[in-house]
């Protein structure tokens, strides 16, 4: 009878210790967070995925936000440990604007690509003078819109400047109008404007055809991005470089975006 109460009572605090254990291992993985915008994160949430699953001594989640300022921010402030949204020139113009410590580190892991969008006609022949161009206002997106627009011969840029604004276009045949606005309220802007440089992914987004542009551009690499390298990088990038995130990239993203790795 001893016995019998002695198993009785193991089996009934069997599973309280086996929760205080999944409660110990749980409490013993860091999280770390990483932010990114609405374009980014089905990338990031991917190789999340990989990362949670290849160890148990981190676990990595994800903070949204709606502007590509934000994410930065935050790394800068200590409130996120990483940010995966941005191509080396808007970094660099970040850092340079709000005196900002941040570096990439890693290869870069994916590109958007950039496209010429019109609310009214479907080929470059048909631009009129005097069109209204929506494109981004943050220094470095709104540069490739332009160089964009120059590729495809509708204007001429000061070749001196690496990243020319509008006031260095230096030809504008099309007397074109330029209206500039946060990137991410562009595919909107179609509403009002006659042609919009936008991101594909943000087309998409917005619930329009990404792949109707009348002419595209890569933009450069995105990258993973610090304040502090730390221990958890090299295997956030093992994951962030894994062939799972790969496929997904040129497979899932209706060609809004390449892997780059």
């Amino acid at each position: 009878m001893k016995n019998k109460k002695s198993l009785l009572v193991c089996l009934l605090l069997l599973p309280l210790f086996l929760f205080a254990c999944g409660q110990s291992e749980s409490k013993g993985a860091k999280t770390i967070t990483i932010g990114t915008t609405a374009i980014s994160q089905d990338v990031l949430d991917k190789a999340i995925d990989v990362f949670n699953a290849s160890q148990s001594d981190y676990k990595a989640e994800k903070k949204v936000f709606d502007d590509a300022v934000g994410p930065n921010i935050g790394a800068e402030d200590g409130s996120l440990d990483a940010t995966l949204h941005q191509h080396e020139p808007y970094l660099n113009n970040f850092n340079k604007e709000k005196n900002g410590h941040l570096k990439k580190i890693g290869p870069p892991i994916f590109a958007f690509q950039i496209g010429l969008y019109a609310k009214d006609i479907t080929d470059l022949k048909d631009i009129k003078d005097g069109m209204t161009v929506a494109l981004s206002n943050d220094v470095s997106n709104g540069a490739l819109a332009l160089q964009l627009l120059a590729q495809e011969g509708l204007i001429k840029l000061d070749p001196s400047k690496s990243l020319p604004a509008v006031e260095d276009i230096t030809e504008n045949p099309h007397n074109l109008k330029f209206i500039e606005m946060e990137r991410m309220q562009l595919a909107n802007a179609l509403t009002d404007c006659d042609l919009a440089l936008v991101m594909s992914d943000v087309m998409k987004e917005a619930g329009h055809n990404p792949a109707k542009a009348l002419a595209y551009a890569q933009e450069p690499g995105i990258y993973l991005v610090v304040k502090e390298e730390a221990p958890w990088n090299e295997a956030f990038l093992k994951a962030l470089t894994s062939q799972e995130v790969k496929d997904y990239i040129n497979n899932e993203t209706e060609q809004t975006k390449k892997a780059l790795f």
